[in-house]
């Protein structure tokens, strides 16, 4: 039994974690239907670039997450992964509202897309109050759109101001 109230949000310490977040990675879609591979997803896990983080309750390991501070989507969640026992239990919006922390901390917007084969994920980001901004037409594989979605808190300008001002 997954005790969503005792889970932690952190970096990866070892080599085992973040093998395992490699594993979970590359065998949950979108990722699998990518036909991505251990090492890609490794290097996903382990891209200095990039901020990676896993959810754990004691040792157990449920899920991983990936944001991107850098490039034009400054603020750009790339990877959310639950472990399949611990889905539908909150691992999932924890681990998104954990990178709205983080992003919202030094950008307004915070991105992330979604592939349309798997459609099932839309709900739970509308209901976290993301919209629709964009469709990047077969990005990643023939045949298959990915959807772009922003949650912002306004414009950069503008939160740029704020920021020096405070």
């Amino acid at each position: 039994m997954v005790e969503i109230e005792a889970m932690v949000i952190r970096r990866f310490f070892t080599v085992n974690e973040r093998d395992a977040a490699a594993w979970l990675m590359m065998s949950t879609d979108p990722w699998k239907t990518f036909g991505r591979t251990y090492e890609n997803c490794l290097d996903a896990v382990t891209n200095l670039q990039k901020e990676a983080y896993g959810a754990f309750v004691q040792d157990e390991f449920l899920g991983l997450l990936v944001i991107d501070l850098t490039g034009p989507l400054k603020g750009y969640i790339q990877a959310v992964c639950v472990k399949e026992t611990a889905r539908g239990k909150g691992v999932g919006k924890k681990l998104i509202k954990f990178a709205e922390d983080r992003i919202f901390s030094v950008s307004p917007n915070c991105f992330l897309c979604y592939s349309d084969f798997n459609e099932s994920v839309r709900e739970i980001y509308d209901h976290l109050g993301y919209e629709e901004v964009g469709v990047l037409k077969e990005y990643m594989i023939p045949g298959h759109d990915e959807i772009l979605m922003r949650k912002t808190l306004g414009p950069v300008m503008t939160y740029q101001y704020q920021k020096m001002t405070s």
